[in-house]
């Protein structure tokens, strides 16, 4: 014990030096989906220099480190009762002029490993990550394991001119232990280097722009720019903030499972089987039916065959979707965490525990439940080279929200922009519109809450537009948010949150972050003036469709 103490006092008496970086005029925040997508515009537009941090080893968010590489796209079709118009949404979706194209290209790469039956499209996480993302995103700067500490802003309290940042690197240690993120999370933040962790300390200087697109929505509590979060919405659209900040989605943690050609005895994994407290359902699927659900290796023809060997990512509504916690602080319990020099992104660790052993217990009742001839032959995949972690359950949660910020002149896009009758084909044409989705209104709730009435409605989703308004804040110029931080009601967020959707929004916002730079710009609201405006869309046309192809005519034809 003496030994240890004085090796942990020394360790920690280590002080990192701070490293500024001042070359980083383009500042992505976050590595999701949406961000992935800015960093690869942004790097084809040449003169601007762009960074990103990614607090993880894998960029790309859902795609990879969510263990979610089966992206949804839009599948519903929608009728007027008056008049039985018909609309299917789900097949003007995946028409190949309304898709975009580097998306469609990384989904080719691998192809449909798995036919699963979520998506078109599924392949396993860890190849999508080093066969595709990876070959395109190595002449980029990327800082990964990095994750933001502190945000200055200058004397207009209206720029960001300076964002602190730690850089972890990983310790060759002798302990086995396997921490989990609710476990490790916290040393992730620390300037302190550690028994798991060596760190350093990164300030970046001399920013003209930060794009916010992180998982978690830092940059807007740490710049202290407006935003809402979870039902802080009476109505669609209300930015008074007076309403549930802890009640929102439900979140998961995702894992890999293999199924074996004979029974086999799994090793012993981190967290025991629990004792009880859950209730995990099929609800009205198969086993068989949730297997090839998010499948995304097999030998099988299609998703109705179940094959030994197969992989399949366990991400289930009744299994580990975690309903009872909310995974974000409270607005001024994240706020008191900023404000004391104790940030850790504002989340709720004991949520975060929680769904991991949900996530655990749901592996041990599906192996439990499974058909005779499959026995116990499911086992948990627990690799790094797989899972990218040595517990098996994604390295970063699935996330169904964020933070999201109140926009420009306290713009909100909200539901009366995508949604109207079939006969409409299409939702309200944004003039500063930088990009196309589809996606239905897709609400994962959490047990304890008590949603709004109208969030009980059926909503007619038409394919919409994204305007530059949404990626903007009220309170800081040289900030865009993109992704599930947009400037979005709690309703559009649901229906704009899917990897295709993001991707675009992304790649949009690395075009407004680049032209921003390079034209010397001061606020990012300048780029709706027409002159600027016409101009960024038109670079915008060769990353993702501004317009829909509905029926062989563009909507609209410019």
């Amino acid at each position: 014990m003496f030994v240890f103490i004085i090796f942990f006092i020394t360790i920690n008496s280590i002080h990192s030096s701070i490293r500024t970086i001042d070359d980083c005029q383009l500042l992505i925040i976050g590595g999701t989906t949406s961000a992935l997508g800015a960093l690869l515009s942004a790097s084809k537009i040449l003169n601007t220099p762009t960074c990103l941090l990614e607090p993880t080893d894998w960029i790309g968010g859902q795609l990879t480190a969510e263990l979610l590489s089966a992206p949804d796209f839009a599948y519903h079709i929608i009728k007027d009762k008056d008049t039985n118009f018909t609309l299917n949404v789900g097949s003007i979706d995946r028409q190949l002029n309304n898709q975009n194209p580097l998306f469609v290209k990384m989904l080719n790469i691998l192809g449909n490993t798995g036919h699963c039956w979520v998506s078109p499209k599924c392949s396993i996480p860890e190849l999508f990550h080093s066969q595709v993302i990876l070959s395109l995103v190595n002449n980029t700067r990327i800082f990964y394991n990095t994750v933001i500490k502190h945000i200055t802003k200058d004397s207009s309290n209206r720029r960001i001119i300076q964002i602190d940042a730690i850089q972890r690197s990983k310790r060759q240690t002798s302990s086995e232990h396997c921490r989990f993120l609710s476990e490790e999370l916290p040393d992730w933040y620390s300037k302190e280097d550690s028994l798991w962790f060596t760190k350093n300390e990164l300030s970046f200087r001399n920013i003209s722009f930060v794009i916010e697109g992180s998982s978690w929505g830092e940059v807007l509590v740490l710049s202290n720019a407006s935003y809402i979060q979870g039902l802080m919405e009476e109505f669609d659209g209300d930015t008074s903030g007076i309403g549930n900040s802890t009640c929102g989605q439900s979140f998961t943690f995702d894992f890999l499972e293999q199924l074996r050609e004979t029974p086999v005895d799994e090793l012993p994994n981190p967290l025991p089987e629990p004792t009880g407290g859950a209730n995990y359902s099929f609800e009205h699927l198969t086993w068989e039916r949730i297997w090839t659900y998010r499948r995304v290796n097999t030998s099988a023809p299609d998703s109705n065959i179940v094959a030994v060997n197969d992989l399949t990512i366990q991400n289930w509504s009744e299994g580990n979707d975690y309903r009872k916690e909310y995974f974000f602080l409270s607005p001024s319990d994240t706020q008191h965490q900023r404000d004391t020099n104790q940030w850790q992104g504002g989340v709720n660790l004991d949520a975060i525990e929680n769904a991991e052993r949900l996530a655990y217990g749901y592996h041990y009742w599906y192996r439990k439940n499974a058909p005779t001839q499959w026995t116990n032959r499911t086992v948990l995949i627990r690799s790094i080279s797989a899972a990218g972690t040595c517990h098996g359950l994604a390295k970063m949660p699935y996330l169904r929200e964020s933070r999201r910020s109140i926009g420009f002149e306290n713009f909100l896009m909200n539901i009366t922009t995508i949604s109207g009758y079939a006969r409409n084909l299409h939702g309200y044409i944004f003039d500063d519109r930088l990009c196309i989705g589809a996606y239905n209104v897709d609400i994962h709730s959490m047990v304890q809450c008590t949603y709004p009435s109208y969030m009980h409605e059926s909503y007619s989703i038409l394919p919409y537009y994204i305007p530059l308004r949404a990626m903007t804040n009220r309170d800081i110029d040289n900030l865009i948010v993109i992704g599930k931080t947009m400037a979005q009601t709690f309703l559009v967020n649901s229906a704009t949150r899917l990897h295709p959707v993001e991707f675009s929004i992304g790649q949009a916002a690395g075009v407004v972050g680049t032209y921003a730079v390079q034209n010397n710009l001061q606020n990012i609201t300048e780029i709706l003036r027409e002159e600027h405006l016409k101009r960024v869309q038109s670079i915008v046309k060769e990353f993702t469709p501004t317009s829909w192809t509905i029926n062989g005519t563009r909507y609209p034809d410019d």
